[in-house]
């Protein structure tokens, strides 16, 4: 063989491999319940959801004090199941995971006219986030833009983007609903 072909056939034979490789970031599709249906090549180490602090309306992501539930594999941080495919139910631990935020009894009710903010942490490809709010009727997914946080551990405040200074929330939610949707 010319040494041409001994190159070609050893990138023919690693083209596969490498491709098998490539993460797939989390992607995740907001459903009546919620139900949330992940898409992706990680596993899901933890799911959170935050809702608004008393008096306001939009949830701040990470902020400790307004997590209203969490679920994690109860075999350790890197056993979570797949995430292709997987759909995680509010209130409902999946098999396998358990429910540590609240630590005992039920979820609370996620009340309507509120945006809510998940997150889906996985191991071994980016995760996925995003905004909800619910009408009593199905979910809808939007953007929130110009919404920052403080911080990503404890009691986090929102900020305006790119400032110090504190965001501030829409007078007319239904209306920035509307314009903010993300229609999938």
């Amino acid at each position: 063989m010319t040494r041409r072909t001994v190159v070609f056939l050893i990138v023919v034979s690693v083209i596969p491999v490498l491709s098998g490789c490539r993460e797939i970031p989390t992607s995740a599709t907001v459903k009546n319940g919620p139900l949330f249906l992940l898409h992706g090549s990680g596993r899901l180490a933890s799911f959170r959801i935050y809702g608004p602090k008393p008096g306001r309306k939009i949830a701040v992501p990470f902020d400790a004090k307004s997590l209203v539930w969490r679920v994690q594999p109860a075999e350790g941080y890197f056993k979570g199941s797949p995430v292709e495919g997987l759909q995680i139910e509010y209130g409902i631990a999946p098999n396998e995971y358990t429910q540590t935020i609240p630590d005992n009894g039920t979820a609370p009710t996620l009340p309507d006219r509120q945006v809510y903010y998940f997150f889906a942490e996985t191991t071994n490809a980016p995760p996925a986030e995003g905004f909800f709010y619910l009408d009593g009727t199905a979910p809808v997914q939007i953007h929130v833009p110009g919404l920052c946080q403080s911080g990503f551990v404890g009691e986090v405040t929102a900020l305006k983007c790119g400032t110090k200074e504190p965001y501030i929330e829409p007078s007319n939610l239904e209306q920035f609903v509307r314009e903010n949707r993300i229609d999938k």
